[in-house]
């Protein structure tokens, strides 16, 4: 059984994800694709009670190379094969004139955060795409269930991982506290672990959608 869990979510310095698309047009552009997977509703329980972000995954057995960006990412579960290219973030202003970062979207590929983790490196990395615009790369994310493959690759390297966790999180109306917690998924953790991540759902981008992924082994070279 696929399990999602609902909690509070935000990015407090760095937003986790600019550029998603929201208007109808561009979300009607491309046929519905229905989750059938029941998820947990955490909504209504407090912050304090509701789980944190994990920090278990086993280590790579990493080979004497030296890392490089990912460039390509491959997950067979949904059908899925793209080009990963590097991600920053730009300043903006807000209604307010308050000044704060926010990150960039790759169109048509998916985007691996520049502060993130690099394949073979101890870490957190984190990519993160469009689910109904320029590609619409991650649309099918919450179609992934626990067990899934996900293929990275980087230096002629495949990295396998395995989905651990599929996270659907709301982004407004959350408080600081839940803030300060959710921001743990795309920060770096001592485990290594791959972090993609999306809007959700596809017709308002309401949300947030949250892949968890726990290293597998260490393909031969391709």
């Amino acid at each position: 059984m696929r399990t999602f869990w609902i909690i509070g979510f935000w990015i407090l310095s760095i937003t986790l994800l600019s550029g998603c698309g929201n208007s109808a047009s561009a979300a009607e552009a491309l046929p519905p694709v229905e989750s059938t997977s029941p998820f947990t509703d955490m909504s209504h329980i407090a912050a304090s009670d509701r789980p944190a972000a994990p920090f278990k995954a086993p280590l790579f057995h990493r080979p004497n190379v030296q890392p490089v960006p990912p460039n390509r990412l491959v997950i067979p579960a949904i059908k899925a094969d793209m080009p990963v290219v590097e991600l920053g973030w730009s300043t903006r202003k807000d209604a307010d004139g308050a000044i704060f970062s926010e990150w960039e979207v790759a169109d048509n590929a998916a985007g691996w955060h520049k502060n993130s983790a690099l394949p073979g490196q101890p870490g957190n990395i984190v990519l993160s795409g469009h689910n109904n615009i320029k590609g619409a790369v991650f649309r099918q994310l919450d179609q992934l269930k626990r067990g899934d493959e996900i293929q990275l690759y980087a230096g002629g390297r495949a990295y396998l991982y395995t989905v651990d966790e599929v996270l659907i999180v709301p982004e407004k109306y959350v408080s600081e506290q839940q803030r300060r917690e959710n921001a743990k998924y795309i920060q770096p953790t001592p485990d290594d672990r791959l972090t993609l991540v999306s809007c959700w759902p596809r017709n308002d981008n309401t949300h947030r959608i949250i892949v968890i992924a726990r290293p597998a082994n260490l393909a031969s070279s391709q």
